[in-house]
């Protein structure tokens, strides 16, 4: 293979792979003269649209990577040359006069060429506005289940959807390919249950998840009901502070050093000291570089002082903005820490229990082992508001029963072209008289009463966790940590619990951890390496978190530049409330984190990790996961003696394709 520094490059970003595959993605870096970090980028973003079965890096999927990347580049060239020749000289004219009629934004939104026309050519009105105005006619319905109506903005099924100006084509859900198919599986060995287990089939009116679930949550629920955007600089700078104080204390009783050995990065000293801080950058981007990273240390050691970290002595790193580092180095001249060695931060130990709760669990579990289906969102296209893949998870939980059904946002999501533009109606109502009627107006969970509740409801014999997302337009929480749905106001039925984001809660023995803000997909672009130990992104990221000891630790997050084109919604983040996703005792057994890179489940020391994907991709169906844990075994423990829960081996993990 040739050693060049270009593949050097491209094999820490890519992993080691196929010499002819290898020479195709130096000949894109040449061609594009582009760096080999935005070339993957864009093999991501490729994978994000292809779907998980197209993310093996062979000579076909390069080569089929190649050819799409160079149909956008010439659609961009194309565009670009169109633009260019528009913008030619014309005379200004005079602005005509324009007699008020007393609707002034009405005629404004007719002079927008993205405005809708009904038939008559009086203009529809934006959803933006039914908060601040009377509706004055009947509200355009879309296209729903059963409906034969068009709305506006949409397009028959199987045809061509206009978004954002391009044309995407819309494949309907029920011919998609590969539906059910095995994407990844984690203990092959454990058998697959057949579903619905004998006690949960008996009775549809039955909640035989009681009998078989205990749910706990590990989180005070009040502390997500804080005022958002109220933040006061003060209060966020403490919070960053004692996070690396605490850090430092972790260190110092880990390694045993001595008070002395500590000292500030930033003064000048010819001794060697050890120094913890947070990772930052002196870019205005924040992008970090080698030579841009920045070590902040804590008001207490350092008075908040920023010095330059030297790394050429580090033969193997990932740092990533945000993350908590110990140190080993020497500041001779005041100017950086040469930096001798990075410390490994302590983890959390692994969560236990007793064997008396252990062989309760095990009782309860008599009939078989513990079953789980995750899900994140989005559950629809970008063309429709249909829901078809939500109301496919559903209709699959309600016949096979599963104990638990996990659900995480975003539900309707502010992304969402339609949503975004309002260019969406509601069904027909019946009253209780019988009769029809139209909705005037509405609000966003009006439309969650009126498409997602009745999917939900079929649901009846299993748990339901819902989990929300900071893209959910109907969350009253836009920032993350993120308070719960209220479960009554969505008319949700009694087996529904309603969950913060993130969330820390217990099934049985099993603790679960499971934030929706996409943290795997940020650090991806935000993270630096040299030679990591780990070279799976995923499982490297991974282990960041778990050590970092927090569900968020990137910070800043990305800006709304650095997210997908089309992206409205960052990460949101609510400094002085961050500690809310904080894992406190033990690392959990499972980490649910919905995210845009493809598919996975892994073990990552210790813990399973789990990615779902999304449940429906924009132009097409997504994936899900199916977890079966079986009952814990206690064999040769004492009466006080805590027992590991050790879950990696005993759960089959598959994610399927929906």
């Amino acid at each position: 293979m040739d050693n060049s520094p270009t593949s050097e490059i491209v094999t820490e970003k890519f992993g080691e792979l196929a010499p002819e595959v290898l020479g195709e993605l130096e000949s894109m870096l040449k061609i594009y003269n582009i760096p080999a970090e935005e070339l993957f980028y864009k093999w991501e973003s490729y994978c994000i649209k292809m779907g998980p079965e197209d993310t093996k890096l062979n000579l076909n999927t390069v080569q089929a990577f190649k050819k799409d990347t160079r149909e956008i580049f010439e659609k961009d060239m194309k565009s670009k040359t169109r633009l260019h020749g528009a913008n030619t000289s014309r005379p200004i004219a005079r602005t005509p006069r324009v007699k008020n009629t007393g609707d002034n934004m009405a005629f404004l939104d007719g002079l927008v060429p993205t405005t809708p026309r009904g038939a008559n050519g009086s203009i529809k009105r934006k959803f933006e506005k039914a908060a601040f105005e009377t509706p004055s006619g009947k509200a355009s319905r879309f296209l729903g289940v059963g409906s034969p109506r068009t709305a506006i903005g949409s397009s028959p099924v199987g045809t061509p959807h206009k978004v954002g100006g391009q044309h995407i084509p819309s494949t309907p859900f029920a011919q998609r390919k590969n539906a059910g198919i095995t994407v990844e599986v984690l203990n092959e060995h454990i058998p697959k249950p057949f579903l619905p287990l004998p006690e949960s089939s008996a009775d549809a009116d039955l909640a035989s998840w009681n009998s078989r679930v205990k749910l706990v949550v590990g989180v005070e629920l009040k502390k997500f009901s804080y005022r958002p955007m109220h933040q006061k600089l003060s209060e966020a700078s403490e919070v960053m502070d004692d996070r690396v104080d605490e850090f430092m204390d972790m260190v110092q009783d880990h390694y045993q050093f001595a008070d002395e050995q500590f000292g500030n990065p930033s003064t000048a000293s010819p001794s060697e000291i050890v120094a913890v801080g947070r990772i930052s950058c002196d870019t205005l981007d924040g992008k970090l570089s080698p030579s841009s990273v920045l070590l902040e240390a804590s008001r207490k050691m350092g008075a908040g002082s920023r010095v330059r970290l030297k790394l050429d002595a580090v033969p193997s790193y990932s740092l990533f903005p945000g993350q908590i580092v110990a140190v080993k180095g020497i500041n001779a001249s005041g100017e950086y820490l040469a930096v001798s060695e990075i410390l490994d931060i302590p983890r959390l130990p692994n969560p236990t229990s007793s064997p008396s709760v252990l062989l309760d669990t095990a009782d309860r579990l008599s009939a078989g082992g513990l079953n789980i289906v995750v899900a994140s969102g989005p559950y629809t296209t970008d063309d429709n508001l249909r829901f078809e893949a939500l109301s496919e998870i559903c209709n699959k939980a309600a016949e096979s029963c599963p104990d638990v059904l996990i659900l995480t946002g975003p539900f309707i999501d502010a992304d969402h072209p339609l949503i975004k533009t309002g260019d969406f109606g509601f069904d027909t109502l019946i009253r209780d008289d019988g009769k029809s009627s139209v909705r005037e107006g509405g609000s966003m969970e009006d439309l969650f009463r009126e498409r997602i509740t009745p999917k939900i409801r079929q649901v009846q014999r299993s748990l339901v966790i819902l989990v929300p997302s900071v893209r959910d337009i109907i969350s009253k929480h836009i920032s993350f940590p993120q308070d719960r749905f209220k479960r009554q106001q969505l008319d949700l039925a009694a087996n529904v619990r309603c969950l913060p984001n993130p969330a820390t809660f217990s099934i049985n023995e099993i603790v679960f951890a499971v934030s929706t803000n996409d943290v795997l997909f940020h650090m991806t672009s935000q993270e630096i390496t040299r030679n990591p130990q780990e070279t799976n992104a995923t499982t490297r990221l991974s282990k960041s978190l778990i050590y970092q000891r927090n569900l968020y630790p990137l910070f800043p997050g990305p800006s709304k530049e650095q997210l997908l084109r089309g992206a409205t919604t960052g990460p949101n983040l609510d400094v002085p409330n961050l500690r809310l996703a904080d894992m406190v005792s033990a690392a959990p057994d499972v980490l649910v984190l919905p995210s845009m890179l493809a598919s996975s489940v892994k073990v990552v020391d210790s813990v399973l990790v789990l990615n779902p994907g999304f449940l429906s991709k924009r132009m097409g169906a997504g994936s899900y996961a199916e977890v079966h844990v079986l009952p814990p075994k206690v064999e040769g423990a004492g009466e006080e003696e805590e027992v590991e829960h050790r879950v990696w081996e005993r759960a089959r993990v598959e994610v399927l394709r929906i």
